[in-house]
Formats: structure tokens, C-alpha cells, sequence
């Protein structure tokens, strides 16, 4: 995978406020990067320095050459334009040809769904709008880096599906490399590959499935058929890990215990089974709280 955008060693203060410490990232075209922290991990600045829009204290970053699009977590737009005179302003910086601005601002304001207020002022856009207009203005710049952040708070669940449908698409058959911070579980879930950020420092990185087996396996929830024997911890020779109110059963799987070979090892009769998954949320608290441990 070719390298698109990297960071090496990024260090930002505010005072006596250090909001990065030593961060270190790359991202490779046509691959989707998630940045997952709480609030004040460092998010924003870190996604501001690698658009450009602000510069780091000591570190290097290596970009394309030219714009690239990077929606603000705050709305950038304000004013007297109308949605589609902004966006038309825009296509001309960006150096779309005017042949091709008319059908590109359509797509991208159909896309947030701001069609039919496209031509409202920015200024009597409520504070929602004026988010999906940012969006849409970071999408419509033709450059190979799309930098978001926070693109899905405050969205809609229909908003979120159609722009993870744009942005998934953008990248795997564009070539594009999507950089999102998010502090929603479910968002980095997405990604191909996720960077914890933690009190402005990488506390680890990888797809989703490698980060939870960084910290323990999943689980299977098992419901025997005889709620009794379920309560009988004898029974389930030295498998169970804990049991919830209704009597199911937790089971730990690793990667080297099939769900299948542990239901083999279960002397009684299941009327239900699940998958437990390991949230992204759940595995960021206990890295960071390891991280806090060993500092």
C-alpha cells in the first residue's frame, strides 16, 4: 500500500497544556484511518496539523501536494452565500472546471441533504446544516486526502449510513485516503485500521479485531435448555467465566477455541446462542487506563 499522508513525532502545547505528545501516524491510499479518543485526547489538534491548518511545535508531516479536504468539527461557513454560491466558491479554489462545478455541487449538497436549501443563506442554516455543509465542502475538493472530524456527530442515522456509503466508496474505488477522528464506537468500527489517541498520545493501533485481542477474547453467551443445570457451575467443567441473570452462560473464545469445539465441551442443551463482541469504547478504557497505570 503506497503511502499517502504521514506524521512523524507530532508535539503541540498550549501553555503549560500539552495537547500531543511524540504522535506518530501514516495512512495509505485507498485505506479509511480512524482516530478513536475520548474528548480532550488530542483529536482535533492532531487532525488541524495534519490539514494544514495549524502547525506543530517540533515533528514532520509528509502530505500530497495541494488542498485537501478537511471538514472542521465546528461549521466553517457562515454568512450571506447561499449553500450553493459557497459551494460554487469553492469548486472555483479547488480548480473544478466550470463545466463540471454545476453537477459536482448538486451531487455532493444531494449527498448531505441540503438539496432543497441550496439556495438559504449559511447564516439562517440551523447549526446542523451549516455541520453538513462543512462536510460536503471537505467532499467536494478533488484531492486523494479527505480529513473529517467528528463528520457523524449530531447526524441522523439514515446522514450517517449514506456518508459511510460515500466515504467507503471514495476510498475503495477512488483510491482516497478518509482520516476520521470520532469519538463514537461504532464509527471506528468501520474503519480498515484505528489509532487509539489517548491524553494526546497513540496508546495503540491496528484493525478493530486486532485492537479487542489485544486486550481478551470475546465471548459466547450460551442459554442452556434446563435453566437449573445452567446454575450448576460444576457441570461446565472449569469453562465458565460468568453467568448473567437469566441463567446463560459466559464463555470466553480465543482464537484458538472455535465457539464450535467449546459447544462440544457444554454438557447440556443451549436454547440460545450469541456472540458477545468486545465494544471499541471497552478496549480504549482499559488501554488507557493501562497506559495510565505504567506512566
Amino acid at each position: 500500500m503506497t503511502e499517502s499522508l504521514s506524521a512523524e513525532n507530532l508535539c503541540k502545547s498550549y501553555g503549560d497544556a500539552r495537547a500531543l505528545d511524540g504522535v506518530s501516524l501514516s495512512a495509505g491510499e485507498g485505506e479509511c484511518v480512524g482516530i478513536f479518543g475520548l474528548s480532550g485526547s488530542g483529536k482535533t489538534v492532531l487532525l488541524r496539523i495534519l490539514a494544514g491548518d495549524e502547525a506543530a511545535d517540533s515533528g514532520d508531516v509528509s502530505r500530497p501536494v495541494g488542498p485537501v479536504g478537511f471538514a472542521r468539527r465546528s461549521p466553517f461557513l457562515n454568512g450571506d452565500l447561499t449553500a450553493s454560491e459557497a459551494m460554487w466558491l469553492y469548486a472555483a479554489l479547488y480548480e473544478i472546471s466550470r463545466g463540471k462545478r454545476r453537477t459536482a455541487i448538486r451531487d455532493v449538497l444531494a449527498l448531505v441533504g441540503l438539496e432543497s436549501q441550496r439556495d438559504r443563506r449559511i447564516r439562517r442554516l440551523s447549526a446542523g446544516a451549516r455541520k453538513q455543509l462543512e462536510i460536503a465542502r471537505a467532499i467536494l475538493c478533488p484531492a486523494k486526502v479527505i480529513i473529517l472530524d467528528e463528520p457523524m456527530a449530531d447526524l441522523d442515522a439514515e446522514m450517517r449510513r449514506r456518508l459511510w456509503e460515500h466515504l467507503l466508496s471514495a476510498r475503495a474505488y477512488g483510491g482516497k485516503t478518509v482520516i476520521i477522528a470520532t469519538s463514537r464506537a461504532e464509527d471506528a468500527d468501520l474503519c480498515d485500521r484505528v489509532i487509539l489517541l489517548h491524553e494526546g498520545r497513540v496508546i495503540a493501533e491496528g484493525t478493530p479485531t486486532e485492537l479487542r485481542n489485544a486486550v481478551g477474547p470475546e465471548a459466547l453467551v450460551v442459554r442452556p435448555l434446563d435453566t437449573r443445570k445452567g446454575g450448576q457451575r460444576s457441570i461446565w467443567s472449569g469453562i465458565l467465566e460468568t453467568e448473567e441473570e437469566d441463567n446463560s452462560v459466559v464463555v470466553e473464545v480465543n482464537p484458538q477455541s472455535p465457539p464450535v469445539e467449546i459447544l462440544r465441551r457444554i454438557p447440556c442443551e443451549p436454547s440460545a446462542i450469541r456472540i458477545s463482541r468486545r465494544g471499541l469504547d471497552s478496549v480504549l478504557d482499559e488501554l488507557a487506563a493501562k497506559a495510565g497505570g505504567e506512566g
